[in-house]
């Protein structure tokens, strides 16, 4: 004798096709999707920019170390109660701007950025154990957790995206004269 089985599906049930604008229509509907999209489009355009520069200066383990660097100020951040934007923000900054008095220095200093880094990711952890609740949005940070991002935060990485787009603008020359001839840059005060 054969059983015939049927299955309910309920009404919200996220059903997708083979039809890319219907799928996307659908999933925008949700506003942890929509956020994801803006956050995810704003980064994109922003790491594409400095990328560039990233690669020309040969500083990507420098720009890997700031990302834990962040880490570091997130967590500090969510145990002296602030929001961890701001120490990600502080940290990375003050990370970036330590690398940059190195000028040239950082080319080549590989053993010394990862000892940085090892000790940023060690003081991250200390934070992070001596914080007695649950720390989600620093380890969101961490390893990230773009579904999970408000709209607060797609806002301040919308205007944290312009402020480093405008510097770029202001800053395009003199920083790929700097990236492709160091010394030629240095002799003429760069």
């Amino acid at each position: 004798m054969a059983t015939i089985t049927t299955t309910i599906r309920p009404e919200n049930e996220l059903m997708l096709s083979f039809n890319i604008f219907s799928d996307l229509k659908t999933m925008l509907q949700y506003d942890f999707m929509l956020h994801a999209f803006e956050a995810g489009t704003i980064v994109a355009i922003v790491a594409g920019l400095i990328g560039y520069f990233i690669v020309l200066r040969r500083s990507s383990f420098a720009a890997h170390a700031l990302s834990h660097v962040g880490f570091t100020g997130a967590a500090g951040a969510v145990l002296i109660g602030l929001n961890p934007i701001f120490g990600l923000f502080l940290f990375t900054m003050s990370g970036a701007l330590f690398m940059g008095i190195l000028g040239r220095k950082v080319e080549g200093r590989d053993v010394q950025i990862g000892t940085v880094l090892a000790f940023m990711l060690g003081l991250g952890v200390l934070f992070i154990s001596l914080y007695k609740g649950y720390a989600t949005e620093a380890y969101s940070l961490l390893f990230g957790e773009i579904l999970g991002i408000s709209s607060s935060n797609v806002l301040i990485t919308l205007i944290a995206g312009i402020i480093i787009a405008i510097a770029l603008m202001i800053f395009y020359r003199p920083l790929l004269f700097v990236s492709l001839d160091e010394d030629v840059a240095e002799a003429k005060g760069l």
